[in-house]
């Protein structure tokens, strides 16, 4: 009887939770964490004491601490709201040395100086790793499931085929974001401005450009589908954020009841569409495996090819294939579409609008015309000021406030100098969101300025055109740029997000008349992202005559 309380109370829990519009509601969120702050100070007292990463943790400096009763639980809960300002203050008074940084259910991360970013990032795979902060974020195999999580070869697979094929899709791409816009961002006969919500329109328009690579022409084209894989990206993502507020025990029995309310649904709709389309799919393959001329070009097609040279029944089956495809839809959608609305509200704010408008049109027009009138990789890569409108709004709204975070996997633990070692099983950052506004890297660093990353490649002669003017482009990580992270596991879908962004802005500046309807909201912190208000407003109307794109 004991035990079916406790699961009553269980499910009881995760209901209300998995009510929550993360991350929509700090106040919720504040008393949700509140929630579950008995199992949080069980989980410190005996973690925080008798693990060798944490010894090691305890010598540290640590931020974002008060002299207050039951300090350790209070700067873990400060933290899941103020992450940002507790590495912003921390880094104006100190940016030498190491500081750890409590985080609410989580391991602490160790924020390391700009100085000993390089000696991070230089590190290989097998030292230091990314994939498992990064599963543990997602909800891992609760949001994943774990016959993929187990081999996610998808995830590779799109890394190396989608990076070297960009230059053939990028025409089908800019061909479905104009139906997507045409969809979403419609106005009147009168063409008077319309408001929209930013979120909710960018979102559909990102979905349906990136599953024309993702999932095929035949998918992409049915609106059902799209709205219902949408739904399932929401859904595991909200999965994730709700589970980091669980302790680690807790997971693996409130993961699956959160994930069946959030996602079961979309995921039972987007099967029922798609599962005859990738089992037709599988059958021609298999039938004309050496017949290349109606092969696909899309991820559905790489990831089937790949499932036949594994050798494994299992993998082919139409099921497990579209769980992947979901899979690379939740780690592409949901931070190409935070950030397109970023630099939407970022351009559209600043008090020279005008201004940067007007010269990314110029820059639209000059280059298409230069390039024949129509859209390829080449156009893509030479729009300078677009790609740097968007990289300017990256570095002043990164989505984490901290970045390149690793987990030193290495049993002898990993040396970044001067007499430095960081054991096995401690999670180190870089302090990306003070950097990224740190004076000695960037002028004014509080003000968006467009144009701050293309001035210097408009102005190299082309002599010096080739890797000078490639190293100032978005893609391009470093120490003081971390948006993308950094080093050897850098975002793999960097390319093809920055190719996606570019289109998007280019056609809206060329087709639509864009302003707030008021100051630009403030972003959302939950522990180390930050997100736009989900409600944010843009106001639209055509260009009288629309352009040509």
């Amino acid at each position: 009887m004991l035990r079916e309380e406790k699961l009553a109370t269980l499910h009881s829990t995760v209901n209300m939770l998995s009510s929550l519009d993360i991350p929509h509601s700090p106040s919720v969120l504040l008393k949700t964490s509140a929630g579950v702050c008995l199992s949080y100070v069980v989980m410190s007292v005996v973690l925080g004491y008798f693990s060798a990463q944490a010894r090691w943790l305890r010598k540290q400096e640590w931020i974002g601490y008060r002299k207050e009763w039951l300090s350790d639980v209070r700067a873990g809960l400060r933290s899941v709201l103020g992450t940002r300002a507790i590495v912003m203050a921390n880094y104006e008074k100190s940016k030498e040395g190491f500081h750890a940084l409590p985080q609410f259910m989580s391991k602490p991360l160790l924020l390391l100086p700009p100085n000993k970013l390089r000696d991070l990032l230089q590190k290989p795979d097998d030292e230091v790793n990314l994939y498992i902060v990064l599963t543990e974020w997602l909800g891992g195999k609760h949001t994943m499931e774990s016959d993929i999580m187990r081999d996610p070869f998808h995830l590779g697979v799109v890394k190396n085929q989608l990076n070297r094929k960009l230059a053939l899709i990028t025409a089908d791409v800019q061909a479905e974001l104009a139906l997507g816009f045409n969809q979403q961002w419609q106005v009147g006969s009168d063409n008077e401005w319309r408001t929209i919500l930013a979120f909710e329109t960018c979102g559909s328009i990102i979905r349906k450009g990136a599953n024309r690579v993702f999932s095929g022409a035949e998918l992409c084209h049915n609106e059902e589908f799209l709205k219902h894989l949408g739904r399932y990206v929401e859904g595991a993502v909200r999965t994730g954020s709700i589970l980091n507020l669980f302790p680690k025990w807790m997971r693996p029995l409130a993961g699956p009841i959160i994930a069946r309310r959030l996602m079961r649904k979309p995921l039972d709709a987007c099967r029922q569409i798609a599962l005859p389309v990738i089992q037709d799919r599988v059958q021609k393959t298999l039938s004309s495996v050496k017949d290349q001329v109606h092969v696909s070009n899309d991820a559905l097609q790489w990831v089937i090819d790949q499932c036949i040279k594994s050798s494994d029944p299992l993998e082919l089956d139409a099921d497990r294939i579209l769980r992947r495809l979901l899979g690379i839809n939740v780690v592409a959608l949901h931070t190409t579409s935070v950030t397109t609305v970023n630099f939407l509200l970022d351009l559209y704010s600043s008090p020279n609008a005008d201004t940067y408008v007007e010269g990314l049109r110029e820059e639209c027009s000059r280059v298409l015309r230069q390039c024949g009138g129509g859209w390829s990789k080449g156009v893509v890569n030479d729009l300078f000021r677009i790609d740097s409108a968007i990289k300017e709004s990256m570095r002043l709204h990164a989505i984490f406030t901290v970045g390149a975070i690793r987990e030193v996997t290495k049993k002898d633990g990993v040396d970044l100098g001067d007499g430095v070692r960081v054991p096995q099983g401690v999670r180190i950052a870089a302090p990306s969101v003070a950097i990224h506004r740190d004076e000695h890297f960037y002028d004014s660093p509080y003000e968006y300025d467009a144009f701050r990353f293309s001035r210097s490649r408009e102005h190299l002669d082309d002599e010096k055109a080739g890797i000078d003017k490639r190293s100032q482009g978005m893609v391009t990580t470093s120490e003081s740029f971390l948006a993308f992270g950094g080093g050897r596991q850098a975002c793999p879908g960097r390319f093809f997000a920055s190719q996606e962004m570019k289109l998007m802005l280019a056609y809206i500046v060329m087709n639509y008349d864009v302003k707030l309807p008021g100051p630009r909201p403030q972003n959302f912190d939950f522990k180390h992202a930050s997100v736009p208000d989900p409600r944010s407003q843009l106001m639209i109307r055509r260009r009288e005559p629309p352009a040509k794109t």
